[in-house]
C-alpha cells in the first residue's frame, strides 16, 4: 500500500490552521480504492464528504452534435422541442447513506432523472436529492424542462461521524483510473470551513497488456483475445440496485468516459458464449479465472429473465426487455421501452441455450422454452411478427426489419438442444415468413416491411445484413434440407464485391467511407459469419474473407490510452451507438462488437490448431 499526503487549500479565506497536529489529512492509494485519513477537532460532528468526478466535468446531453459528422444539420429536429436530456456520470461505488445531489442553474418546470426506470418525475425545482439505489453506474439520465436550463452542479454525498475528530473513509472507483475531488464540510466552533483536493488516482492492480500484431498467429490471438474478453468483462453492470443488474453496458463512450445503455439486454447474448469458450482455452493472460468467467456469464443470463414480462395475459407473456429506444422526440421523456421477440429469441440462442448446456441449470432452458411459446403465437396472428411491442403504447410496431432475421438463432439452438421437431418446424416457419416479405432475387434482403405501405427498400447496411445472414445459417444448421445455405452463399457473395481491401466493409456497404463510416460491427460481425459459412460449404473464398476481416479487427483493436475502452473496437458512423438519434458520429466501442470479434478469434484458434 502506497501512502500518500496531500496538500489542502481552504476555499473559506478567512480559515487557518494554528496548530500543525489539527485538521490533517492523509489518503492511502490502495489497489481497490482510495481511503480518506482526517483527524479533525475531537467535537467535530456531522462531516459532509463530497465525491465529484471530472467526467462530470463537461456532462455530455441528447442534443450534443459530433464535430466528425458529415451533415450536423441533419441531427435535430427543427424546431428542436423545448426540452433537454443530461447524462451525468456515476463511476464509484455507492455504499448506504449516500446521496446524490443536483443543482441546477435555475428553476425546471420538469424534471426526471432516469425516468425510463422510475418513471417519476419532479416539477419546479432547481434541487434534485437522490438516494444512492437510485443511482446507475456510469450512465445516468436526467430530463429537464425548458431546454434551457443546465446542470450547475452534481455530486455524490454521504456524512459521516468522526470517532473523538477521527475519519477513516473509503471509496472505490468502477475505473482503472479516477480523477476528481473530494470536498470535506463541517462545521468547527461555529465557523464552517471546507477542505478540498484533487485526485488523481490509478489502479496498482491494471496490467498493460502487450501490444497486439495484425498477424493471424497464435499468439496475436490469444492477446488479442484476452483484451477482448477483459473490455466485455468491464462493460458489466455490477450495481446490485440496478433493474438490469448483471446486463452488459452495451457501449462505451470515449467522448465522455462512460459507458452507456445497460438496458439494452439482448446485446448481451453473444458475450456469454465468449465467456464459456473462454473458460476452455489455455494461456489467456484474462482478469478473471474460470469460476470467474463463468459467474460473469450466469449474470448476463439472469438479467434477461428478470426482465421478463411474465403476466400469462400480456402478448408478450415470458419475452425480456430489449431496449429502451432513445430520441429527443419520444414523448416518455424521450424514452421508448421496447419488448421484442428477434431480440429475445437472440439472446435466448446465445446466452440462455448455452448457459444451460454448460450449467445444467433447468431455468434457462425453461426460460427458452416459454419465449418460444410465446413466439409462435404470435407467428400464427401476424405470420412476419412485429419488430417491438412498445409497452406504454401497449401496442406493436407495424414495421419489421431485416435484423429480425437473427431471431432464428433462438429457435434453432433450442431444436439443437431438445431435438423437439416443434422447434423444428418453428424455426423453419420463423425464416420462411422473413422470406416471403423481405428477400430479393439479388441474394440481399429488403431493409423491412411495413403492415400498411409494405416493402421498405434495402439500404444495403452492413449489420443489418448481417443479423439476416445470421438467421439463414441458423435456419441452415435446424434443416440443412432447406434452402438456406444457398441464400446464405448468395448474400455472401454480394458482399465480398464491397469488402475492402483492408478488410472493413463502410456502414453502407456501397457508399464512402467519408459520408457513411466503417462498420465496425459488421465487420466483426461478418467475419464471424464468414467462418460459420465456410465450415458449412468448405470453400475457400469465405475464409479468405473471413480471415481478411478478422485482420481489419486485430489492427483496430484498441491499445490507446483510455483504460476503459482498452480492447474494444471503436466504431464512428451515424449509428454509432446503433440509432441515429443517440451519438451518432462519436467514438464509441460496443459489447457485442467485441463478442462477435472473439468468437470469430476462435474460429481461427481452431483453424489454426488443424
Amino acid at each position: 500500500m502506497r501512502s500518500i499526503i496531500i496538500s489542502l487549500f481552504l476555499l473559506s479565506s478567512e480559515i487557518v490552521f494554528a496548530q500543525a497536529n489539527k485538521n490533517e489529512v492523509s489518503w492511502n492509494q490502495e489497489g481497490t480504492g482510495i481511503t480518506l485519513h482526517a483527524n479533525l477537532a475531537a467535537h467535530v460532528q456531522d462531516v459532509k464528504i463530497q465525491i465529484r468526478s471530472d467526467r462530470n466535468t463537461r456532462i455530455t446531453k441528447i442534443t450534443d452534435i459530433s464535430s466528425d459528422h458529415p451533415e450536423p444539420q441533419t441531427v435535430l429536429p427543427n424546431p428542436i422541442p423545448n426540452k433537454e436530456i443530461w447524462y451525468p456520470v456515476v463511476d464509484f461505488v455507492r455504499t448506504p447513506g449516500m446521496k446524490g445531489h443536483i443543482i441546477l442553474d435555475s428553476m425546471a418546470t420538469v424534471s426526471a432523472w432516469n425516468q425510463h426506470f422510475f418513471k417519476k418525475a419532479e416539477h419546479h425545482t432547481n434541487k434534485i436529492t437522490l438516494e444512492a439505489d437510485r443511482l446507475e453506474d456510469w450512465e445516468n439520465s436526467l430530463y429537464i424542462e425548458p431546454r434551457a436550463r443546465q446542470i450547475k452542479d452534481f455530486y455524490v454525498q454521504q456524512i459521516v461521524q468522526p470517532l473523538n475528530g477521527a475519519i477513516s473513509y473509503h471509496f472505490t472507483p468502477l475505473s482503472d483510473d479516477w480523477k476528481g475531488t473530494i470536498t470535506l464540510h463541517f462545521t468547527e466552533n461555529g465557523v464552517s470551513k471546507t477542505i478540498k483536493h484533487t485526485i488523481n488516482w490509478s489502479s496498482k492492480t491494471t496490467r498493460k497488456s502487450e501490444l497486439t500484431g495484425s498477424q493471424l498467429t497464435q499468439k496475436n490471438l490469444k492477446v488479442a483475445l484476452s483484451k477482448s474478453v477483459d473490455y466485455i468483462l468491464r462493460s458489466q453492470n455490477n450495481n446490485p440496485s440496478s433493474l438490469t443488474y448483471g446486463s452488459l453496458n452495451l457501449f462505451y463512450d470515449l467522448d465522455a468516459q462512460s459507458y452507456r445503455s445497460n438496458h439494452w439486454i439482448w446485446g448481451s447474448g453473444p458475450a456469454v458464449k465468449v465467456l464459456l469458450n473462454a473458460r476452455k482455452i489455455a494461456d489467456l493472460a484474462i482478469s478473471t479465472s474460470a469460476s470467474g468467467l463463468l459467474a460473469a456469464a450466469e449474470k448476463i443470463g439472469q438479467s434477461a429473465i428478470n426482465a421478463r414480462i411474465m403476466d400469462v395475459t400480456h402478448p408478450m407473456y415470458g419475452v425480456p426487455l430489449s431496449r429502451w429506444r432513445r430520441d429527443i422526440i419520444l414523448p416518455d421523456f424521450g424514452y421508448q421501452q421496447c419488448y421484442s421477440t428477434s431480440d429475445a429469441n437472440f439472446f435466448s440462442g446465445w446466452a440462455w441455450i448455452p448457459l444451460y448446456a454448460e450449467t445444467g441449470n433447468q431455468t434457462y432452458l425453461d426460460a427458452a422454452k416459454l419465449l418460444a411459446e410465446t413466439t409462435d403465437k404470435l407467428m400464427s396472428t401476424y405470420g412476419l411478427i412485429p419488430q417491438d411491442y412498445y409497452v406504454d403504447e401497449q401496442k406493436f410496431s407495424e414495421h419489421t426489419i431485416d435484423e429480425s432475421g437473427f431471431g432464428a438463432e433462438g429457435m434453432a439452438n433450442l431444436y439443437a438442444i431438445t431435438k423437439d421437431p416443434k422447434y423444428f418446424k418453428m424455426t423453419d416457419q420463423y425464416m420462411q415468413e422473413h422470406l416471403k416479405k423481405l428477400s430479393r432475387p439479388d441474394g440481399l434482403w429488403e431493409r423491412g416491411w411495413h403492415q400498411k405501405t409494405g416493402v421498405q427498400p434495402t439500404i444495403k447496411m452492413t449489420r443489418g445484413l448481417g443479423w439476416a445472414m445470421e438467421g439463414l445459417l441458423a435456419a441452415h444448421r435446424s434443416n440443412p434440407k432447406g434452402p438456406y445455405l444457398e441464400l446464405a452463399k448468395k448474400m455472401a457473395n454480394r458482399m465480398q464485391a464491397w469488402q475492402q481491401a483492408d478488410g472493413h466493409w463502410n456502414f453502407i456497404t456501397d457508399e464512402p467511407v467519408e459520408k457513411v463510416g466503417i462498420s465496425e460491427k459488421g465487420t466483426a460481425l461478418w467475419s464471424y459469419l464468414l467462418y460459420q459459412l465456410y465450415a458449412a460449404t468448405g470453400e475457400p473464398k469465405y475464409l479468405a474473407m473471413a480471415r481478411k476481416s478478422l485482420t481489419w479487427c486485430l489492427a483496430n483493436q484498441y491499445q490507446g490510452a483510455d483504460r476503459q475502452a482498452y480492447g474494444g473496437i471503436i466504431g464512428k458512423t451515424i449509428h454509432s451507438a446503433v440509432g441515429a438519434a443517440f451519438r451518432p458520429w462519436f467514438p464509441i466501442t460496443c459489447a457485442y462488437t467485441s463478442a462477435f470479434f472473439s468468437l470469430a478469434i476462435m474460429e481461427e484458434l481452431k483453424l489454426s490448431k488443424k
